[in-house]
Formats: structure tokens, C-alpha cells, sequence
């Protein structure tokens, strides 16, 4: 009997939206996960921001990746009943003259057009088709969705486990067609790609009360503050390269609450911390695809963007996985990023 089941390796944001991407292919499947102790899904505040870093960089391919994205979410949440794309007023503040330089440069330019633009008072830029994303709720209803009716297989799959040849995966009894890893800072990614130089990074980030924030207004200038709702708001991210426990600490809290206290207004207390490991690769883009001679893919490294890459991404594998070819674009293909691993060695 041919396989025609895919096993898909984890249930954070990539697992999830490639589930939900082969549910309406028609691609039949199975998820294995062990929960989202360390997922980085769980602990981020799903920020969409087109406009990234202090150099003041258009994301990769964004203009194909906004509008997706938020018709994926949109989509999707209507599907489990409930919002999880929440628009965002975005005021990117400077943080020193040297980025208002560069921003300025880079505004006269048009490179940062149709998504950022100054603000009268000239203290940094407002940035266009921001978001949050709900990302624990979108989460949490999959999963139970997809205990509900039976694709999910609540365990960790090991490397032992996994066993794999060139027409398909074996796992705990059940055989598969492939096996796509959506494991973030998991272990699992590292064992079956190991050229490849992960960079694993833990995050902290605080839910506070008290904030004077607008409703669907944020501020950020290295730190950034989302308001969620009346009085409330989020604040993060630390960035620890390296670092991959996921205690959180005193240091952390502090460092963001004293950051945010810069430019948010009010008595802000702390409520809850929230800790995530989330791993990317040096050019900080996405890793997809095949390893060559084995049906084990990879769907990663989808780092601080990952609320904006995953849908488009999980679309490119569910039509890879429904028979399609080239797919990929290059800069994420895992074939290029092993070549180059293997040049360099």
C-alpha cells in the first residue's frame, strides 16, 4: 500500500501552519509533539513589522509576504473561531541621531516606501501594516483541534525514532511518506542537519499592567511595548545568542522594565514573564526543503520573523507535498544552504 501520510515534526507556529496548509490541500497527516515547554511560539508576542532592525531594512520579499500573511491569519482565526490578526499602530522611535540619519537617507531614497514614514516630530518613523498576532491562541485551539480528531500524537519523536530511506519514514510503527521537522530550537533539526549553523537565542518578554497605551498602539526603540488591551501591554524582547534554558530571570525583568519606562508612560508592574528559544541561521532567512536521498525535510530557522514567514512558507510545502516542483526560492533552499555548508568546510 503506497504511504501517503506526512509526519510533521512539531507543533509551534511552522508545524501548525503546515498542518492547517495540507488540511485544505487535502494531504493527509500526522503531528508529533510533546507540548510547547520550549517553544518560542508560545512566549512571542507575534509581531508583524515589515520594517526591521536599526539599519531600517525592508523585510525579504515583504510585499508579497504582508498581505498573506494577514489573509492567512484572518482566515484561519475565522475558521477557529476567534481574531488572532490584530492591525497595529507602530511608532518606531530613534534611539539615537545616527538611526534618524539613517532613517532620513533611506526615506529620501524610497527604499523604506509604502511602509514607513516620519512622524511631525521628527522623533522617528510610523510604521505601515504592523501587527500582533495571537499566537497562543492559535496554538492552543489546534491543538485541540487536532486531538479532537486524532491526527495529533502527544510525544516528542526522537532521532533514534525517525527511521528514514529515500521513499519515506518510519515512526513508532506508523510508516509515512516523509517527515518534515518543524522543531525550532529542538535538538532534532541539529542531529539530521548538522552542517548547518543554527544559532539557537533565548527571549524574554513581560506582560505588564499599568502601561498609559492606547489600545492597538505600539512603541519600540530596541524595546518594544505592544498595548493588547485597556491597560495592558507586553514588553520585550531580550536576546541571549546562545543561550538555551528557559528560566526566566530577574535581569531580564529588569532590564526590559527599565527599558520601557524610557517611552511608556504609567506605573507598570509586572504580572507575568514568558521565555522562548528560537534559533535562525547567519543571513537570518528561513530554511526549507529537502535533504537530498532521504524524505526528511525542513521547515526552520524562522527566527524574529517567523509570525510573517510561516504562512507563506507553509504554502511553498504543502505544494511541494502535493507534487509540485522548485518551490523554493533560493535564498531559503536547504539544498543551497548544504552546498554552501560543504564548500566551506
Amino acid at each position: 500500500m503506497t504511504d501517503t501520510r506526512v509526519l510533521i515534526v512539531g507543533q509551534g507556529l511552522a508545524g501548525t501552519a503546515l498542518g492547517f496548509e495540507l488540511e485544505r490541500a487535502g494531504v493527509p497527516f500526522a503531528i508529533a509533539s510533546d507540548g510547547h515547554a520550549r517553544s518560542a511560539s508560545m512566549a512571542a508576542a507575534g509581531l508583524v513589522n515589515p520594517v526591521q532592525g536599526q539599519r531600517f531594512v525592508k523585510v525579504w520579499r515583504v510585499e508579497e509576504l504582508l498581505p498573506f500573511a494577514e489573509s492567512w491569519y484572518r482566515a484561519t482565526g475565522a475558521e477557529l473561531g476567534g481574531e488572532l490578526w490584530h492591525p497595529l499602530k507602530l511608532r518606531r522611535l530613534f534611539a539615537n541621531p545616527t538611526e534618524a540619519a539613517r532613517a532620513a537617507r533611506k526615506q529620501a531614497r524610497g527604499e523604506l516606501a509604502p511602509f514607513a514614514t516620519a512622524m511631525a516630530d521628527g522623533s522617528g518613523v510610523e510604521i505601515h501594516g504592523a501587527a500582533w498576532v495571537d499566537l497562543p491562541a492559535l496554538l492552543t485551539r489546534v491543538a485541540e483541534r487536532w486531538r479532537a480528531n486524532g491526527v495529533l500524537r502527544e510525544s516528542a519523536a526522537t532521532r533514534a525514532e525517525l527511521q528514514v530511506d529515500a521513499d519515506g519514514v518510519t515512526w513508532r510503527g506508523e510508516r509515512f511518506r516523509g517527515a518534515v521537522l518543524c522543531v525550532g530550537a529542538g535538538a532534532l533539526a541539529r542531529e539530521f542537519f548538522p552542517e548547518l549553523p543554527f544559532e539557537p537565542a533565548k527571549g524574554e518578554i513581560l506582560h505588564v499592567t499599568g502601561a498609559e497605551l492606547a489600545v492597538g498602539h505600539a512603541l519600540s526603540r530596541g524595546t518594544w511595548a505592544i498595548a493588547d488591551r485597556a491597560g495592558h501591554a507586553r514588553i520585550g524582547a531580550t536576546y541571549e545568542r546562545g543561550v538555551e534554558d528557559v528560566a526566566p530571570t530577574a535581569a531580564a525583568r529588569e532590564k526590559l522594565v527599565a527599558d520601557a519606562r524610557a517611552f511608556v508612560a504609567g506605573d507598570l508592574t509586572v504580572i507575568e514573564q514568558r521565555v522562548g528559544v528560537r534559533v535562525s541561521l547567519p543571513d537570518r532567512l528561513p530554511a526549507a526543503g529537502w535533504r537530498d536521498g532521504a524524505r526528511i525535510g525542513l521547515f526552520g530557522a524562522l527566527g524574529s520573523k517567523g509570525t510573517l514567514f510561516a504562512p507563506w512558507l507553509a504554502r511553498r510545502w504543502s505544494e511541494a507535498l502535493s507534487g509540485a516542483t522548485s518551490v523554493w526560492p533560493d535564498a531559503l533552499s536547504v539544498t543551497r544552504r548544504l552546498a554552501k555548508a560543504a564548500r566551506v568546510e
